[in-house]
Parts: structure tokens; sequence; C-alpha cells
């Protein structure tokens, strides 16, 4: 059933209210039914009983209110890459008003990340810039099988004068990536990062070495992709454990993002996890050309999942809203806090009987989705299902 229009007497008002959906929103540790009141692109107020003031009323009763949704791994750099998708086709319908581009793009090719994909997007792009000055072209581009490709003092210089774009460094770390370099271009990733003063999001799944090596290298606020991936060195021990190292690590504020993608997510592994309370920090979903048909389709697939493997919708939706913008440094996004850009996705969470696909190729089918039903950027409907 669509959401329920209720014309006021005011059609070009520039206000808009949201009545009687559940908000949910960790960043004020909101989770009730209430109204969600936007004016001039931002949040004017959330409560109880707003008045309409003349505004567009909409009825999502039954719906749940959510900040706009960020994604913190997919590639996007559709104009230079064989993998990039285009922000504006795959955002809106999914409640994504934030989406961060993996180290598709490096130094060379920032110029062309700004002009071809960020600048002409409507949805909120930003970036991690791959310690390779190769970036990743193709999905299987070995972008640091030499270690001529990095360039500490250029990769600097490129995240620190972009810094409105560029919110940290990303380093794959899988054996095929690397070739014979072993650890060192984590800690070259890690350097780079550190003169920057951004975190590193490192790609992992048969690693050169076991994950806690890699943790060691880490600091608060790095990130960890790919975390349920079920590939050898992963975060399970042989008793299907988590590793202390693993728990340890992410007690000094390592994060762990899911970065679902065409090859890294488990069902097997992160029920494990689950059921010993190691949840996501964040939900993304490494979407690229390769997956968007499957099995990631989008990000509400993906928290489809976490809900139905048993992360408490809460949880999912702080996975989704303030860790990520956190973790890019932009604290203002992930929130519907008064005075905040009106970014917000409505969604439903329907009942029925629905099929999932892990990167395995196994197949799940589970009893709750999570279904974009609007997203509004800066006040603006961008989305609305029919």
């Amino acid at each position: 059933m669509a959401i329920q229009y209720m014309p006021t007497l005011v059609e070009n008002h520039p206000g808009l209210l949201l009545r009687g959906g559940t908000v949910v929103d960790p960043s004020q540790a909101l989770n009730r039914i209430c109204d969600v009141a936007i004016r001039d692109g931002s949040i004017s107020a959330v409560g109880d009983g707003l008045p309409d003031d003349g505004c567009r009323v909409f009825d999502v009763s039954g719906r749940y209110v959510f900040p706009g949704l960020v994604d913190l791994h997919a590639h996007i750099c559709w104009g230079f890459t064989d993998i990039g998708l285009v922000p504006d086709d795959i955002c809106p319908s999914t409640g994504v008003t934030a989406i961060v581009d993996a180290g598709s793009s490096s130094w060379p090719s920032q110029d062309a990340f700004r002009r071809i994909v960020a600048e002409p997007s409507r949805t909120r792009v930003f970036g991690f810039s791959n310690i390779s000055s190769v970036g990743i072209p193709t999905a299987g581009t070995p972008e640091l099988a030499s270690l001529r490709f990095v360039d500490v003092d250029r990769s600097v210089a490129a995240v620190a004068g972009n810094r409105d774009l560029m919110t940290g460094i990303k380093i794959r770390m899988g054996r095929h990536l690397i070739g014979d370099n072993g650890i060192e271009p984590m800690r070259l990733a890690v350097e780079a990062a550190d003169q920057a003063n951004v975190p590193v999001m490192v790609h992992v799944g048969n690693t050169p070495c076991p994950l806690a090596g890699i943790m060691d290298l880490l600091r608060p606020g790095d990130i960890i992709t790919h975390a349920y991936h079920g590939h050898p060195h992963g975060i399970l021990d042989d008793h299907r454990a988590v590793w202390e190292d693993v728990i340890e690590g992410r007690s000094r504020g390592i994060l762990m993002d899911v970065g679902h993608g065409a090859g890294s997510f488990s069902f097997d592994v992160a029920r494990s996890a689950f059921e010993q309370g190691f949840f996501p920090d964040a939900i993304s979903t490494d979407l690229y050309t390769v997956n968007v048909n499957g099995p990631v389709f989008d990000l509400p697939t993906t928290m489809s999942k976490m809900l139905n493997l048993g992360m408490p919708l809460e949880d999912i939706v702080e996975s989704t809203t303030s860790i990520p913008a956190a973790a890019i440094g932009r604290n203002e996004l992930g929130t519907l806090r008064p005075g905040a850009a009106a970014d917000v996705a409505v969604f439903e969470l329907e009942e029925g009987d629905f099929e999932f696909s892990d990167s395995h190729g196994n197949r799940r089918r589970w009893p709750r989705r999570l279904t974009c039903e609007m997203t509004l950027l800066d006040g603006e409907i961008v989305y609305e299902r029919r």
C-alpha cells in the first residue's frame, strides 16, 4: 500500500510533514512513533502531534522513518572503471542518500572521480583513495603486485587537498592482489592514512597472514571490510568462535564492516558470529557491476539479511546511518536531529517468504524484508514507491 499523501490548502509551501511513522534514529536514541517536520531542506522538528502549518503531509503510519542511509563501501567510478555504477541510478530507490566509493580511484584519477562522478551526482558522494596509483579498474586487477605503484607522499597530498570528497585510504590485502609483497602494502597504507589523519579501509579475505597480523597495524577508526567472508584468515577460529585477537582489536576501536560483495559474505560465518553477539559496526554493500543483479542487489537487501540473521533493527539502522557517517568524518549526516539536512528514508518491513543469497551460492528463505517507500534528500522527494 502506497504512502498516503494528505493534501493541504497550500500546495507550494516549502515544508513537509511525515506523520505517524516509527522513527528510528540511533543518533538521538529514538525509536518510537512520532512525526518528523521538514522545512527549507532541513529537519525542523521531531515530536508528537506536530502541526502541519500548511505544509505537505504524508501519512507514514505503519512505516519506519530512518535517517538517509550511508553506504560505506561501493564502487561508483562508472566513467573510467569497468566496475562502477552511477550513484543516482542505484541510490534514491533504496533509501541511500550518501555513498562512498571504496578505492576505485587513486591520486592520478581523483580529478576524474570529482568531475565525472561526484559533481554531477545528486546523491552525496565520497571516496577512499586507493594506496595504489592503479586504483581498481576491474575487480581482479592486482593493483599492488608491485610496490612501484605506491607513492605515499602523493596519496597524502591528494587526500589532504580534497577533504570535501576524499575520506580515507583504501587497500585490498588479498593474496591475488598484492603478489609477494606480504604485509608491506598494509604498512604503507597506514603510513599514508596517519599522515593525512584519515582512516584506512582494509579489504580482507585470503590475506597473507591471519587477521590479527593486520589488525595489529590498525588504529581506532580504521575499518576492516568483508568482515564476514568465508575465505581463509577470517574472524572465526577452527571451533567457529570469534578470535580473541579480533575481539580485542574491535575493543580498541577498529570498525567491522560487512562489505557484502560478490565473494565476501557468508551466511554461515555471520550466523556463528552473530550467535556470539559479534554484529557488524557498519553494513555496506560493496556494490558494483558484477553483483548489482545478485547476490547483493542493494543496501536494503543487505540490511534484510542482517535482520533475518538476528541483528536488532535499531543496530542495523545505526550501522547504516550514524556509524558510517562518523567513520568518514561526516557527523552531520545519518541523523534526524533538528537542524540537520533532511536526508530521510521511509521503509516498510514486509512479512512474507523471501529468498536471499550470500556470496558463496548459499540460499535462505526468510520471512522479513525491508523495502524503501520514500527517499528525501535535502528535504526533496527523490523517490516514492508507487
